[in-house]
C-alpha cells in the first residue's frame, strides 16, 4: 500500500511540477524563492501523500501547501503578502481551470497560452495586471498610480482573469 502511494506521488509530483512553480511565480517575483518555495513543497507532500484522499485533487492540494509555504517565506523576509483573498481565489481559478483542461499535453503548453493570452488583453486589462501580478503592487497602489477608484482596478483585474482563462481554453481547443 506504501509503495503504491509512493508511486502515485512520484508520477504526479512529475505531472506538475511546471505547474507548480508557474503557481508559485504567480505569488513571488523572486525566481530562486519560488524554485526553494516549490522544492519545500514537494518534500512537505511527499511527508504528507499519505492524507491525500483523492489522486485527482493533487494539483489543488498541492497548490494549497505552496500558497501557506509563499506565505511564510514571505513573512520570514519581512514582505507583506501582496494579495487580497479575492485575487487568491482568482489565481487558484485560473489553475484550476487550465487544470481541468485535456487538450494541452504538458503544463508547459499551458503556461504558453497564458502567457500569450496575457499579452492580447486590452492595454487596461494588462497593465493591471502587469503592476498587480508581475510587480506586486497592491490594488489601492495600482489605483492611486493610474488615478482610477480601487473597484476599477479590482473589476479589470477580475476581467483579466476572465478573459485570460477564456483565452486559454479556446487556444488549447484549438491545438487539439
Amino acid at each position: 500500500m506504501e509503495s503504491e502511494k509512493l508511486h502515485i506521488y512520484e508520477i504526479l509530483a512529475r505531472q506538475h511540477e511546471p505547474m507548480l512553480l508557474a503557481y508559485v511565480m504567480s505569488l513571488v517575483t523572486d525566481p530562486q524563492l519560488a524554485e526553494d518555495i516549490a522544492q519545500d513543497t514537494f518534500l512537505i507532500a511527499y511527508r504528507k501523500i499519505a492524507t491525500l484522499r483523492n489522486p485527482k485533487a493533487f494539483g489543488s492540494w498541492l497548490r494549497g501547501i505552496a500558497r501557506w509555504e509563499a506565505f511564510a517565506a514571505l513573512r520570514k523576509r519581512g514582505t507583506e503578502i501582496p494579495y487580497e483573498p479575492s485575487m487568491l481565489e482568482g489565481v487558484e481559478d485560473v489553475f484550476a481551470s487550465l487544470e481541468a483542461q485535456r487538450a494541452a499535453e504538458t503544463w508547459q503548453e499551458r503556461f504558453h497560452a497564458g502567457e500569450e493570452c496575457v499579452h492580447a488583453l486590452p492595454d487596461k486589462l494588462r497593465t493591471v495586471c502587469q503592476l498587480h501580478y508581475f510587480q506586486d503592487e497592491k490594488s489601492q497602489d495600482i489605483a492611486d498610480r493610474l488615478q482610477v477608484g480601487l473597484s476599477a482596478v479590482l473589476k479589470r483585474l477580475e476581467r483579466a482573469r476572465d478573459a485570460i482563462r477564456e483565452c486559454v481554453e479556446r487556444r488549447l481547443k484549438l491545438e487539439v
